[in-house]
C-alpha cells in the first residue's frame, strides 16, 4: 500500500496558472483518454528495492470511475483495499484487522497523495502539464515520460513512465521510479471500459 500512496502524489494544492504546453500528440492522447468515464483492470504490481533480495509482486483490481472515485484491492500475496470516493478515503488490511477512513477536506497531506492517482488515470492535461515536463515518444504503445516540475513533487518521485496504446487509448502500464532508485512496474490487463460498476464497488468491504 505504501507503494500505491506514493504513486498518489501531489496535485490539491499546485498553485494555479497557465499549464505549459504539452507535446501535440500528447494532448490528442489525453484528450481521447477523458472520454471512458469509468474503468475496471486487473493489475499486476511489480516492486523492486535495493533493501529487497528479490522484487516483489502483487496483483489485485482496479476501478475508476470519473471524476473521483477509485478502488485499488489487492488480493495476493496479503489483502489491501485503498478506495476514494470524492473527498473521503478509506484504507484496509483485513488480514491485519486494521480499518481506516479519512476525509480529505481536512488532511491536505493526505490529499495531495490521492490527487496525484488521476494523473495517469483520469489523464488531466492540464494538470499534467502544469506539474510535469513531458516527453512523448510515438509507436504501438506510445511512451509518455513525466519528470515533475517542482522540488517537492521530484522528492516524492523522480519521474513516471507510461505506455499508452490501445483502442480506445488507456494507460497499459506505468513505471514509478522513485529518488532513491527504487522502482514500481503496473502493469493493467483485462481493461473493461465504462462497465457497470456493482453496488459499493468504492466504499471499504464489510469488516475488513
Amino acid at each position: 500500500m505504501r507503494t500505491l500512496l506514493s504513486l498518489l502524489l501531489f496535485a490539491l494544492l499546485a498553485a494555479p496558472g497557465a499549464a505549459p504546453d504539452l507535446p501535440p500528440d500528447a494532448v490528442a492522447a489525453w484528450t481521447e483518454m477523458a472520454q471512458v468515464q469509468s474503468l475496471e483492470a486487473r493489475f499486476v504490481q511489480v516492486r523492486h528495492s535495493k533493501l529487497l533480495s528479490k522484487p516483489i509482486e502483487s496483483t489485485g483490481t482496479l476501478r475508476f470511475a470519473r471524476p473521483d472515485k477509485m478502488a485499488w484491492a489487492v488480493e495476493t500475496p496479503a489483502r489491501s483495499t485503498f478506495v476514494m470516493d470524492g473527498t473521503l478515503v478509506g484504507m484496509a488490511f483485513p488480514d491485519l484487522g486494521v480499518r481506516e477512513e479519512i476525509d480529505l477536506e481536512g488532511n491536505p497531506e493526505v490529499a495531495r497523495l490521492v490527487a496525484g492517482m488521476m494523473i495517469w488515470l483520469a489523464g488531466d492535461a492540464d494538470q499534467i502539464a502544469r506539474d510535469y515536463a513531458v516527453t512523448w515518444t510515438a509507436g504501438s504503445p506510445a511512451l509518455a515520460v513525466l519528470e515533475p516540475r517542482s522540488k517537492e513533487l521530484a522528492a516524492i518521485i523522480a519521474r513516471l513512465e507510461l505506455h499508452i496504446g490501445g483502442s480506445p487509448l488507456t494507460v497499459q502500464s506505468v513505471t514509478i521510479h522513485e529518488p532513491d532508485g527504487d522502482r514500481v512496474e503496473i502493469r493493467l490487463s483485462d481493461v473493461s471500459f465504462n462497465p457497470t460498476l456493482p453496488d459499493g464497488a468504492f466504499t471499504l468491504p464489510a469488516g475488513g
